[in-house]
């Protein structure tokens, strides 16, 4: 019997694991869409900000200590990089932690020629 509820309980953990890696690459991409939208480096707080509040929408419960750090690679790109801890379900085994990077071009307007 404590076999089976150990069992069990690291189902669960594994579960929330995977669904704290899915909030922190959905605030990363958050970040990262911020900030290739407005300009890139110039609009890194504003991402990180944004990375900040969408992690704690959506990882509410699944994902702990979340920090988004997001620079400027080059003249063209933006990365965004989200790290956290997963929720610790089972005793003794502490949480793991996460981390999801996102990394793309910066959009600017070319006008028709």
């Amino acid at each position: 019997m404590p076999i089976l509820i150990f069992v069990i309980f690291a189902t669960v953990q594994a579960a929330l694991l995977f669904l704290g890696n899915q909030a922190a690459s959905a605030a990363a991409r958050e970040a990262a869409r911020v900030a290739r939208t407005n300009g890139g480096s110039a609009a890194i707080g504003m991402a990180e900000a944004r990375g900040r509040a969408y992690a704690s929408q959506v990882g509410s419960g699944v994902i702990e200590d979340v920090s988004v750090q997001v620079a400027a690679v080059g003249n063209d790109e933006v990365r965004a990089v989200v790290t956290g801890k997963g929720v610790q379900v089972v005793p003794g085994i502490p949480g793991i932690r996460i981390r999801q990077v996102v990394q793309g071009p910066i959009e600017e307007f070319r006008p028709d020629l």
